[in-house]
């Protein structure tokens, strides 16, 4: 008796990190409609919670599992987070109630569709349509994402079983499976994944279960284009003994806004989306990335580890994107050469030498974390730390973080203590937070660092 309670303990543990999420999404290439009938379940231990929904939606009502509407806030005044508009339920009286383990959400929005003109910006988090695909991330909060509030994190990961119609399109697509032909498609996962939906009219093709989508190379290039990533897979996952354990999807997309020479990206692990890249000059004669590709995609796969896992808190964006763009370093260094690296990192301390920045330890709001901060001045920082107290031990306070991210918020308190744990002492990181972190001069220490650095080399 006692081993079966154990094990139903164990049971509930698991699942209360995986909720499901399972129903209807239709959505239509030439309205930019979206219109779907969801059920959410698997929710335990959620007391204090907000129900996140893209400020396009239009609910038309929550139920319970017993079919019965539920009251709910927020579609009058509502707040705002990000993308979407904040909704929890309520009593008569308008007070607010638990979140029940499962509800049924259904709703409708309309999209802006651009063809042959342009929006002035587009990123991850927009609700992109063109004439030939619709793109919508977890960041879009297309589908219902749990915000915890207690412990400020979003629950955007789920496991699922949907069936999309795409109208006027030809291929769909979800994050975490195969992409399907035709205008319907049933899709299911039993591994918690963020959601990325990407339907239309585009071509995919695979190598070894690995997939692109609405990319026009050959064959042999694409299985290039697969070696070289696993190639950098194989890298992190023996740095910090985490292993990418499940296919990788690239998806190429037009962006909404005029993007001129540029290009970006952004990670849904497994899933990586572009936009303007040319993945016919991604690879160089000898069959391997061009050096700055290697940058792009190390930062990219390195979301593996910085990801969802570390979004929450003010210090929320170095961590994503500092974290991030400080391991497309490690991949420079291996895959090109130390020199190389170094002159990037130079040009990003000569980069910020003129702008003005908040220390770390001051931060109070994420956004104060800017462009600059989070993808130019963080991974320097990040660099000095390694240059204070070496690869390995950098590495071990890293994978200290990492996992405490999975429960908890990273902070300058859990940097330290992950760093004591790693074998640094108190006096050693305190030295190296008043100079790097705290001080009012601390760009100008971390500047001074790396152009130190650089003419040693």
């Amino acid at each position: 008796m006692r081993l079966i309670l154990f094990i139903f303990i164990l049971f509930l543990a698991e699942r209360s990190f995986s909720q499901h999420i399972e129903g209807n999404v239709t959505v239509d290439l030439e309205t930019g409609v979206f219109q779907c009938d969801l059920v959410v379940s698997d929710i335990y231990g959620l007391d204090d919670y907000k129900i996140l929904l893209n400020h396009g939606m239009n609910i038309k009502y929550f139920k319970d599992s017993a079919g019965e509407l539920i009251r709910y806030d927020g579609f009058y005044d509502g707040e705002t987070r990000g993308e979407a508009l904040e909704y929890y339920f309520v009593d008569d009286q308008g007070l607010p109630l638990s979140i029940p383990s499962s509800f049924k959400v259904e709703y409708t929005g309309a999209f802006p569709i651009y063809d042959s003109s342009y929006n002035w910006f587009d990123f991850k988090g927009y609700i992109a349509i063109n004439s030939q695909t619709v793109r919508a991330t977890e960041q879009a909060k297309w589908y219902p994402v749990l915000y915890d509030v207690k412990n400020d994190r979003l629950i955007d990961r789920y496991t699922y079983e949907i069936t999309v119609q795409g109208k006027n399109c030809r291929s769909i697509f979800i994050n975490g499976s195969s992409p399907q032909p035709g205008e319907i498609a049933h899709f299911s996962s039993s591994k918690a994944v963020p959601l990325f939906l990407f339907a239309g009219n585009y071509d995919y093709q695979s190598v070894n279960g690995d997939y692109l989508l609405n990319v026009e190379v050959g064959n042999e290039v694409a299985k290039k284009i697969f070696d070289n990533i696993d190639d950098i897979k194989k890298f992190y996952a023996a740095t910090f003994d985490r292993q990418f354990e499940d296919n990788i999807y690239i998806v190429s997309h037009r962006a909404v806004k005029a993007m001129g020479n540029s290009n970006w990206g952004f990670n849904v692990y497994p899933a990586l989306g572009f936009a303007n890249l040319n993945f016919k000059e991604l690879l160089t004669d000898k069959g391997v990335f061009k050096d700055h590709q290697y940058r792009f995609f190390g930062h990219e796969l390195a979301h593996n580890y910085f990801g969802s896992n570390v979004m929450s808190g003010e210090l929320y964006w170095f961590w994503l994107e500092s974290g991030a763009e400080y391991l497309s370093f490690y991949v420079l260094e291996k895959f090109v050469s130390q020199s190389y690296s170094s002159e990037k990192l130079s040009e990003y301390a000569n980069h910020i030498s003129n702008n003005t920045f908040v220390p770390l330890t001051k931060i109070k709001k994420a956004d104060e974390i800017n462009s600059d901060y989070r993808y130019v001045l963080g991974p320097l920082i990040l660099k000095c730390f390694e240059w204070q107290f070496g690869r390995e031990k950098t590495v071990s306070v890293l994978k200290s973080l990492l996992d405490t991210s999975q429960q908890n918020t990273l902070d300058i308190n859990t940097w330290k203590e992950a760093a004591i744990a790693n074998g640094i002492s108190k006096k050693e990181f305190s030295l190296f937070e008043k100079k790097f972190l705290s001080s009012n001069n601390f760009k100008e220490n971390v500047i001074e660092q790396v152009r130190e650095k650089a003419k040693s080399k």
